[in-house]
């Protein structure tokens, strides 16, 4: 496994380089057989891809069972279902360019990520994999899933900040979705939770929240360090609405500000620069099941 510098640098400065490449060594060019089982049932994915004048965003597929689709060898990965043509990553999405999923079962607690390169669009999109790697169970909450529900097709609604009611909607959020970009690389999805008002709103276009304890290998952070655009995704589990913030992603590593927020190593800055907010985006829903025993408290 090589890390790029951003991670080295990320490491480094966290002092767990000597970790981080013993807990690389999970890290794999192709799609485990396991995974391939895991991958087959689910019904939605998270996508991070850059788009438009460097900007990241970070969205969510969803299908039946089998929509995603592993090469026995586990070097491809078909999607057989794509954005929606009014989601901002569609444009994003085209051969050749650089994408990150994620891949997570609520209920089960387990995610798997997938990072590749698109080798062809069409009703769905094919990937050529690049890495392949499972994460721990930390922080995330066993949503129960929910009969589904009607998909809205109205116009998403913009705006260069948040308003009252999203500031809201992010305050009560328990899990967030992470879109971050190296420019060699290339995109990666990740997942963040806390107990709920673990992201704080600090202003109509400013974000923080405390960095956790993780797997050590700062795949995010680590394009972050380098190369600052970022996109976050929030779902709204009873309604299916999508809520996709892109901007700039920055690490405050003071132990001033590590001391604000219970049990954060490190503190995570985000700048807006677009809203887009997706009313019924998908048809899934789910009810607040039972919180991650591993969250600190929020406040």
């Amino acid at each position: 496994m090589t890390f790029h510098e951003g991670e080295l640098l990320v490491q480094d400065r966290a002092g767990v380089r000597g970790e981080a490449r013993r807990v690389g060594q999970m890290l794999r060019t192709a799609i485990r057989p396991d995974a391939q089982t895991f991958l087959a049932k689910r019904r939605f994915a998270m996508v991070a891809a850059e788009g438009v004048g460097g900007q990241v965003w970070v969205s969510i597929l969803t299908g039946q069972p089998g929509f995603l689709v592993s090469s026995e060898d586990g070097i491809q990965l078909d999607v057989t279902v794509g954005p929606d043509i009014r989601d901002p990553i569609a444009a994003a999405i085209s051969p050749g360019s650089s994408v990150g999923l994620l891949v997570i079962s609520f209920a089960a607690r387990r995610r798997y990520r997938v990072n590749g390169t698109v080798r062809s669009i069409g009703p769905g999109i094919s990937i050529d994999v690049r890495e392949a790697f499972g994460n721990c169970p930390k922080y995330i909450h066993a949503y129960t899933k929910l009969p589904d529900g009607p998909v809205s097709h109205a116009d998403p609604q913009t705006s260069d900040r948040l308003d009252d009611r999203q500031r809201r909607w992010i305050e009560s959020a328990e899990t967030l979705f992470l879109g971050t970009m190296h420019p060699d690389a290339g995109a990666d999805a990740s997942h963040r939770g806390g107990a709920a008002g673990f992201v704080r709103v600090t202003g109509p276009r400013t974000l923080v929240w405390g960095d956790y304890t993780g797997n050590r290998l700062f795949q995010s952070l680590g394009n972050t360090a380098v190369h600052p655009p970022a996109g976050l995704l929030f779902l709204e589990p009873e309604t299916g609405s999508t809520l996709q913030l892109t901007g700039n992603l920055e690490i405050d590593w003071s132990p001033e500000a590590a001391a604000t927020i219970p049990g954060a190593e490190r503190v995570l800055r985000f700048s807006i620069e677009q809203v887009v907010e997706r009313t019924g985006a998908i048809p899934l829903r789910w009810a607040r099941g039972e919180t991650s025993p591993f969250n600190p408290p929020a406040r």
